[in-house]
């Protein structure tokens, strides 16, 4: 989980007023669609391609664009074949590739919309059709495609396809992980695959019970959250359970349940690192919305939609809301704006502490992306303020580090006092309300890289007397020789005393030989010294846990051998 507050840290006219949390209908589609695409766009507007207009149809040819902006959606050129159930992926220099679909799943053909003359032009053939593909964006800019017992990879350079192996037979979608392994979710079991040039190579089988039409997202501490679908030879019923798939340890767990059984429904990760679960189908199509929270592993409802819908698209706009469009049985569309919400910038979860790192995550927080120097954060960037009244009714500007259309990162001010605290951003671009938090004394939060891997450098002193820095991303090795374990943390400026400050390694208790502020002096960014001793030598990839005052920090990981 590294989020993007540390990424920032180290070098990363009014809107109609909505009140956050609830759906409203926005402009109508051009055409009814399901099992559609909606893409977007670099300039914030969404492409809607494709898809069924009604039950037994043949595909669409016709394509659609959305303006968050007023609302509205106009039509766009149409494309080179009707498809429905295809692939779509936007590219590196902002064309969207639109692969695969159609009647019976068979079209081989792909094609390219270019936002700037909005026309459709054909591209390079699959060497195979592959139903309901999947199409994921790979750091090197080509695209992988999935679906049915193949895949391929898509060089937008020479517009040609490659097939890149076998693979087991998937349950409807294919999860890019952080560390570019694919991870495909199947009808009985899961399967592992590593991208070695363009082919696919099976590492490992995932075993568990794993359903047809349910979801699959990547959540921020690297795990995949399985969610609802069908069970049963039959495909009923609808299915409420979720599970957590693990890569680090391969494992599957269950991970509560959602509040209504669905399959063919959306879940989308939302600015904080929430899932969004809309829609579906559950012997009748769903208006009941719910969100997954991470920390809590729980699902909450979110209430009810503006209209029932299943197969439609879900997808966050660059100003934090949500459209949802087409469906079934809806023309409309219609908007969710996530609450406004103040959480620990390393635990995405609250309470917070003063001088401690913190973000708020809503949308249209701010009318563009800025960074500050962290070293002399403004209480003014971007144009926006930050105030924080505390529970003693003192009210003061943060200092800000980062702000967006959906986040703000900042420094929660010296001074403030214990218990509930109001945060106002000043010269929004949209009329928001205040948000509410929980200011503690203290707030141990450890930041984690998205993987989960603990943000951190070690120390290893030499027999000369020179220490030797030792990256920790992958693995620490330790020998006979002293190694510090240098952790990055907020929250607990206000500690008590060094005395009570421990961490827990595998189970293994420790004590803290310096808990408090980072050297470089970036506001609200703390440190911890660990010793490991030899006998943590061989103890694998292991849990630590900091506690400080008696409170507990989130749970990161850490690899000694």
């Amino acid at each position: 989980m590294l989020r993007l507050p540390l990424l920032v840290l180290f070098g990363a006219g009014l809107a109609v007023a909505q009140s956050p949390g609830t759906f409203v209908r926005t402009g109508n589609l051009t055409t009814l669609r399901f099992w559609h695409t909606a893409t977007l766009l670099r300039d914030g507007r969404v492409l809607i391609a494709g898809g069924q207009g009604g039950h037994g149809e043949g595909g669409l040819a016709t394509a659609e664009l959305y303006d968050p902006s007023a609302g509205t959606f106009t039509s766009t050129g149409s494309m080179t074949a009707a498809r429905y159930s295809q692939a779509a992926t936007l590219l590196s220099d902002g064309r969207v590739l639109i692969a695969g679909g159609g009647q019976s799943h068979d079209l081989t053909s792909a094609e390219l919309y270019d936002p700037k003359t909005g026309t459709f032009t054909a591209t390079g053939t699959m060497s195979a059709p592959h139903p309901s593909p999947t199409a994921n964006l790979l750091s090197n800019g080509k695209v992988l495609i999935t679906g049915g017992t193949s895949a391929e990879i898509y060089d937008p350079a020479t517009g040609v396809f490659t097939p890149a192996g076998p693979v087991n037979e998937g349950s409807g979608t294919t999860v890019l992980l952080n560390d570019s392994r694919v991870f495909i979710p199947g009808y009985d079991n899961g399967s592992l695959y590593e991208i070695t040039g363009d082919s696919l190579k099976l590492v490992a089988s995932v075993a568990g019970t794993l359903r047809s039409f349910s979801t699959a997202t990547l959540l921020a501490n690297g795990k995949v959250l399985i969610a609802g679908g069908n069970s049963g030879e039959d495909q009923e019923p609808r299915d409420s359970e979720a599970s957590l798939y693990d890569p680090r340890s391969g494992t599957l767990e269950d991970t509560g349940f959602l509040l209504t059984g669905r399959s063919d429904h959306t879940a989308t990760l939302l600015p904080g690192g929430r899932v969004l679960i809309t829609g579906g189908d559950n012997g009748g199509y769903v208006a009941f919305a719910e969100e997954y929270n991470p920390s809590t592993r729980s699902f909450v409802s979110l209430g009810i939609q503006a209209s029932a819908r299943g197969f439609h698209t879900a997808t966050v706009l660059l100003d934090g809301r949500v459209l949802l469009a087409g469906g079934t049985t809806s023309l409309p569309a219609e908007l969710y704006t996530p609450p406004l919400r103040a959480a620990s910038s390393a635990t995405l979860s609250g309470p917070l502490a003063p001088e401690s790192l913190a973000s708020l995550f809503g949308s249209r927080l701010a009318p563009s992306i800025e960074s500050a120097d962290p070293l002399s954060p403004p209480t003014s960037l971007g144009g926006i303020s930050l105030r924080v009244r505390d529970s003693a009714g003192v009210a003061r500007l943060a200092r800000l580090l980062y702000v967006s259309p959906s986040q703000i990162n900042f420094d929660v001010p010296a001074g403030t006092a214990p218990g509930k605290v109001t945060l106002e951003v000043v010269n929004a671009p949209a009329q928001l309300p205040q948000a509410m938090a929980q200011v503690d004394p203290v707030a141990p939060g450890l930041f984690a890289y998205d993987d989960n891997t603990i943000v951190a450098y070690a120390l290893r002193s030499e027999p000369d007397g020179k220490q030797t820095v030792l990256s920790v991303r992958n693995t620490i090795v330790l020998d006979d020789r002293p190694v510090y374990l240098i952790a990055y943390v907020t929250g607990i400026r206000s500690r008590s005393s060094l005395a009570n400050v421990r961490t827990t390694i595998g189970g293994i208790g420790l004590p803290v030989d310096y808990a408090g502020p980072e050297g470089s002096g970036i506001p609200g960014l703390d440190q911890v010294n660990i010793r490991l001793t030899p006998a943590f030598k061989g103890l694998g990839l292991a849990n630590l846990i900091l506690t400080v005052d008696g409170i507990a920090s989130n749970t990161v990981l850490v690899d000694i051998r």
